[in-house]
């Protein structure tokens, strides 16, 4: 069957079935046409057919403009009234919020905020998360063997050397090089060329036997000199890509850390636990730590050379605890580490000054954990504060947003025309009986251009006063002009259905299509919004559930029920996936197989399969009488020359 949404056309095709033991003899020897009075013949049973896959072809069709109506009832419902679009709560409870201080604070009101003026007196701290840091630099510094027996040699020897990825070319001067400072010297004069004075400073480790480069904050890599035969890297001892700064894509057995982490190990943070081994990478472990419910994250900085962990939640009392089970990676990685404890964000403010002076006005004390927080349906996000101890005076203007619920009230009753036009138009389309489907004989005749034309035609008003239909479209206008039960306050002209908010239906001509009048729309948004949101998203005190069956709870949630459940409603008893009424109908993408028109659809193939075979078994047995009959008639004629033949002999 086709999907949801697709149109179908079925061929109509009769076909001269013939007969499979029986040559067809087609009026040779009587001269007779033979298929054309077999048509005739069997045109009873060949018109049977037709009727049959007409009959089909019409309920495919209208299964097809079922399922469009089924889609735009199900594209309305998700756009207004699901939970998951928040359209409907959003729609009319829009807030705009004007800040004076939007260096220190964002101001997002939400659903369920009102009109209102707030002071911000003094953000007093903004919140932040514990953090634990590495007590010192944790990788080893580059370091440069020195054996004295061969620096004899280095006359003309050359490395690289890599500063934050420039890459120079270090070249020995010539000299005798004997102690390990002179080698020293040497190198921080020609960095010192390369780099820059003191971009790279060379130092001798504490047992005198090798050689330090420092750059804080920088990337050292030493390298081998691309003149294989003068390369000093075979003299001084350090291997090709040494560096000061550790990498993420180092495996754990690479690492050069001060302290080794060991090949394998298992640590506990915040009592979660974790394992590595050789092979696992730097990355790979601090991944599988953030991901974790440890509550932490942890970063490398190569500028400052450390790690820190931080916890994922900011506020005060956010320990981190940190502990080695087997091998030593905490210890390498943090050492004794330094332990920060978060703070929490505090603010003074009031939320209904009764004067414009600052000074005049008294202060709630907020303390909260975290810098964005709500208060009273309002949003509060602490982005900074003011220098020292100044007070920032901050001053919020929450104002009902009327313009954009304006424009949204507009756009639903676009939407709302547009899906009640789709449905009246099929509701009073013009029938054309004389149009019914082609078959495949006369759409051939007809050509592509013209049997398109005619299709439209033969389509054109199956749904006329259709009963579903008819049932939507009036239920749709119904919930849309009915009162709303405990919802009147008419005396300043906002009360209990949307002609008092200025939102009418028009002539009888429209067929229920809503107009706005603009003025009288935001005449009532601008006195009672708070009404105007009750108008469309009340919500009754009965619960829906296609399965009530006492009317008068189903007249109570009618009554109760704000315009946008009134249509939800309305939408889910037809469309709701097993009991819907155009569900049950014509079926969805989850049940297309039990429905009514599926069932009956199977039911006429069984019917055109078995017409087209009592067609076949009349064909046949006409074309075995008449191909006996021209067999006789040609053992007749054949007999008749030969006597003929005889008789003109003699």
């Amino acid at each position: 069957m086709c999907a949801k949404g697709c149109y179908v056309y079925m061929s109509i095709s009769i076909g001269a079935l013939g007969m499979s033991t029986y040559n067809r003899l087609s009026g040779i020897e009587s001269g007779l046409d033979t298929e054309s009075l077999i048509k005739g013949l069997t045109s009873a049973e060949e018109n049977r057919v037709i009727k049959a896959a007409r009959e089909k072809q019409l309920l495919s069709w209208k299964r097809e403009f079922y399922s469009e109506i089924i889609q735009k009832l199900n594209s309305f419902n998700s756009k207004y009234l699901t939970a998951g679009s928040n359209a409907l709560e959003g729609m009319f409870s829009k807030y705009t919020a004007h800040n004076t201080g939007s260096q220190y604070v964002t101001v997002s009101p939400g659903t369920n905020a009102s009109q209102s003026s707030i002071v911000i007196r003094d953000i007093v701290s903004l919140a932040t998360a514990s953090r634990l840091e590495s007590a010192n630099p944790v990788s080893k510094p580059t370091a440069i063997a020195v054996d004295l027996e061969k620096t004899g040699e280095l006359s003309g020897k050359s490395m690289n050397i890599s500063l934050d990825g420039n890459q120079k070319t270090i070249t020995f001067s010539a000299g005798a090089y004997s102690t390990v400072d002179a080698v020293r010297q040497e190198l921080q004069v020609q960095l010192d060329n390369a780099f820059g004075a003191g971009r790279i400073s060379v130092g001798v480790t504490e047992d005198g036997s090798a050689l330090a480069l420092n750059s804080p904050g920088n990337t050292i890599v030493l390298g081998k000199s691309d003149d294989t035969e003068n390369d000093a890297s075979t003299i001084l001892g350090f291997t090709d890509g040494e560096s000061n700064i550790i990498k993420l894509s180092d495996k754990i057995s690479e690492l050069s850390l001060k302290t080794s982490p060991g090949s394998s190990g298992t640590f506990k943070i915040n009592g979660v636990e974790f394992s590595f081994g050789a092979t696992s990478t730097l990355r790979d472990i601090m991944s599988t730590i953030n991901s974790s419910n440890a509550g932490v994250t942890i970063s490398y900085s190569s500028l400052t050379d450390s790690f820190t962990m931080t916890s994922k939640n900011t506020g005060t009392g956010n320990q981190i605890s940190i502990e080695d089970v087997s091998g030593t990676f905490m210890e390498s990685v943090f050492g004794t580490g330094m332990f920060t404890d978060g703070t929490n964000a505090e603010i003074r403010i009031n939320t209904n000054p009764a004067s414009s002076d600052p000074e005049a006005l008294t202060y709630t004390t907020v303390v909260k954990s975290s810098n964005t927080f709500e208060i009273d349906g309002i949003t509060y996000s602490l982005i900074g504060k003011a220098d020292g101890t100044a007070d920032e005076n901050i001053r919020i203007n929450v104002s009902y947003d009327a313009d954009s619920v304006a424009s949204s009230i507009k756009q639903f009753v676009a939407d709302y025309n547009d899906l009640l036009k789709s449905i009246t138009d099929k509701l009073s389309e013009t029938t054309y009986k004389d149009f019914p489907p082609l078959t495949d004989e006369q759409r051939k005749e007809l050509g592509e251009t013209q049997a398109a034309l005619y299709d439209q035609k033969a389509k054109s008003g199956l749904l006329r006063n259709d009963s579903y239909l008819s049932s939507i479209a009036t239920s749709l206008r119904n919930a849309m002009n009915a009162q709303i039960a405990e919802l009147s306050d008419n005396s300043i002209g906002i009360g209990t259905t949307l002609a008092d908010i200025g939102v009418t239906t028009g002539l009888y001509s429209e067929k229920g299509q809503l107009k706005i009048d603009e003025t009288r729309l935001r005449k009532a948004l601008s006195e009672k919004p708070g009404q105007i949101v009750k108008l469309f998203t009340q919500k009754s005190s009965v619960s829906y559930s296609p399965y009530v069956t006492d009317e008068t709870l189903r007249a109570k949630r009618g009554k109760e029920s704000g315009l946008m459940y009134r249509i939800s409603d309305i939408i889910q008893g037809n469309i709701r996936t097993t009991t819907g009424s155009l569900t049950k109908l014509v079926g969805n993408s989850e049940n297309n197989y039990s429905s009514i028109y599926a069932l009956k659809l199977r039911e006429l193939d069984k019917k055109i399969a078995l017409f087209q075979e009592r067609l076949k078994e009349k064909q046949n047995y006409y074309w075995i009488k008449f191909s006996k009959m021209e067999s006789s008639l040609s053992s007749l004629n054949k007999q008749s020359a030969y006597l003929f033949q005889l008789s003109t002999s003699q």
